[in-house]
């Protein structure tokens, strides 16, 4: 089994906050969500990085880890 990154628990504490706070319904994130919730200018690193659409706070975390 896998260990999860020294990061991860950490980085997905943020996100979930920062997600939380700007769509507080929701669970599943579109690809501008997604950009909104990282503050990233483009999407061009969530496809770099290649998180899925739509994605949760669990894939984002794990792939900014």
């Amino acid at each position: 089994m896998p260990r999860e990154k020294e990061l991860y628990a950490d980085t997905l504490e943020r996100i979930r906050q920062r997600a939380d706070q700007l769509y507080p319904e929701k669970l599943l994130y579109t690809r501008k969500e997604q950009v909104i919730i990282m503050g990233l200018p483009t999407a061009y690193e969530l496809r770099a990085r290649r998180v899925p659409v739509p994605a949760t706070c669990e894939q984002l975390a794990r792939a900014f880890s």
